[in-house]
């Protein structure tokens, strides 16, 4: 089964954070060929700070899976609109530069990072430690509503 965070990038990035099957828990995934294929923008630098930015990846049966970077380090993964997973995300300097990582805090969850690419016509490649690439598209993102604002006295 192929995962995609929710930049789970999904990076929706974070869709790989938590493995459903024991394939993904030894590193064994493998990215479809559209994947592979996608070339590297060669536009400006990935952001400086993910947060309040939201990314989509599209998977090869179709879902769309948005990530939605909040400003307090969480992350919320949403499936075809549909809420899917939470967790905590982070953007610091890794072994081969910036790496973007998302911990979705579950008892099985594996810690995924990703390293960016550049960003052109708001497009953006980001690829794992074992070379598997994913083309994430940059859209609105939507804060949480604050409870306390929504209240009417």
């Amino acid at each position: 089964m192929y995962r995609l965070p929710c930049l789970a990038l999904a990076l929706t990035l974070a869709a790989a954070c938590a493995p459903q099957e024991e394939e993904a828990q030894d590193g064994g995934e493998t990215a479809g060929p559209d994947e592979q294929s996608s070339p590297t923008p060669d536009g400006r630098p990935a952001p400086d700070s993910f947060a309040e930015t939201a990314w989509m990846a599209r998977a090869e049966d179709g879902a769309r899976y948005v990530t939605q970077f909040d400003g307090d380090g969480i992350y919320r993964d949403l499936r075809n609109g549909d809420p899917w997973q939470t967790g905590q995300w982070s953007y610091a300097d890794g072994p081969e530069g910036k790496q973007l990582c998302f911990n979705p805090g579950e008892d099985d969850g594996v810690e995924r990072c990703w390293q960016p690419g550049r960003i052109k016509d708001g497009l953006m490649i980001a690829t794992d430690p074992g070379g598997r690439r994913i083309e994430l598209e940059r859209v609105t993102y939507e804060a949480i509503p604050d409870e306390e604002g929504d209240a009417q006295e």
